[in-house]
């Protein structure tokens, strides 16, 4: 090898690095060129998945059957209060499936494969899960105050049901936790059988009109 191709050697050698160093470069350029119109798209995805949307069916079908049972006691039915019940019912049970989220985290329930994997792939932080839950609460809450303003529904009669649904929500996995002393099944059966077709049927007609029905048939 003559002195010529050793010089040569060498300064190929020494520009291969440069090169491999501005390839990656250009690349990590590119990446992130990529990622920022991507980012409010997936943000609301996972926002969306961690509510789990594909179990509202609980929640729309006892809506669905209080709804009927007062149409079909008074002959007439209002969409608005069919609307805002369904709603209220829908905020309360996604900032339930949150609560679950975050608390089956918190004890180390959920894991890789687990059908819940919003915190443990990262999806969306802690914080996050706990400000979407306070916020679907809130507009649960709020959605309630309407229904009693255009309702015939008693104030005391209907925090007593939606109270009674929004605490249940969050028990079955935070503050008692009935999911982890086997009574998980009992609140959700609770939840979304009679509380909610009664709430949805005292919101049409009056939780005093719907006794009075009952007493009637008995």
């Amino acid at each position: 090898m003559g002195p010529a191709d050793l010089v040569q050697k060498i300064s190929i050698s020494a520009e291969s690095p440069r090169g491999t160093e501005r390839n990656d470069a250009g690349a990590a350029l590119a990446g992130a060129e990529r990622l920022p119109p991507g980012t409010w798209r997936q943000k609301c995805a996972a926002y969306v998945l961690a509510l789990r949307p594909w179990s509202f069916s609980a929640s729309l079908t006892p809506v669905a059957l209080g709804s009927a049972l007062a149409y079909r006691a008074e002959g007439a039915l209002n969409p608005g209060l069919l609307v805002g019940s369904a709603v209220t019912v829908l905020a309360v049970h996604g900032a339930g499936n949150l609560v679950n989220t975050y608390y089956d985290f918190s004890k180390g329930i959920d894991h890789k494969k687990s059908d819940d994997r919003t915190l443990v792939d990262q999806i969306l932080e802690p914080q996050d899960v706990v400000r979407f839950g306070v916020f679907l609460y809130t507009v649960g809450c709020i959605c309630a105050a309407g229904l009693y303003a255009v309702s015939t529904l008693k104030l005391e009669h209907l925090a007593l049901i939606y109270f009674g649904g929004l605490s249940s929500s969050f028990l079955y996995t935070g503050g008692i936790g009935f999911k982890y002393v086997a009574l998980g099944d009992v609140v959700i059966l609770i939840t979304f059988g009679p509380l909610a077709v009664m709430f949805a049927h005292a919101v049409q007609v009056s939780l005093d009109e719907l006794c009075c029905s009952v007493s009637l048939h008995w």
